[in-house]
């Protein structure tokens, strides 16, 4: 008896497992579900941001460090400040018919030397993302 206990919520484990299909694509909502660090707030909506377009000549990764206030188990600060670390990846762009220059950002798609991509301006901030209509180009070729 304690077999067929232990077999029945096997299956129905199994049963739950295979069910639960991926949750990064909902066929009925046609949304495809993106994973980003990047959070836009609801007053950028249909507000046009500025580009050029680039290449990047060299990345290398690096250290982003600044201070936070330190907390204790309970989560109230204690009044110092704590050292704060993190990588980032530094890279040498070349904008088209521009200076060079150097800029650092977190590289969340990943971005190696050689590949072109689109400088998107706003609020005198800069942020470097994938030139992706320049690889349909190459590709239909």
């Amino acid at each position: 008896m304690s077999r067929q206990l232990v077999f029945s919520i096997f299956l129905l484990l199994v049963f739950f497992q295979v069910s639960c299909y991926s949750q990064a694509y909902r066929p009925n909502t046609h949304i495809k579900i993106h994973d980003s660090n990047t959070v836009y707030g609801v007053d950028v909506l249909g507000q046009s941001k500025s580009f050029t377009k680039g290449k990047i000549y060299s990345a290398r990764d690096v250290q982003v460090q600044w201070q936070e206030p330190e907390k204790d188990t309970a989560g109230k600060e204690t009044g110092k400040e704590v050292d704060v670390r993190s990588f980032a990846t530094e890279f040498v762009i070349e904008p088209d018919g521009s200076e060079t220059f150097i800029f650092v950002q977190y590289n969340e798609e990943q971005l190696k030397a050689g590949e072109r991509v689109l400088l998107l301006k706003e609020n005198n901030k800069i942020r470097i993302v994938r030139d992706r209509s320049f690889s349909k180009i190459k590709n239909n070729k």
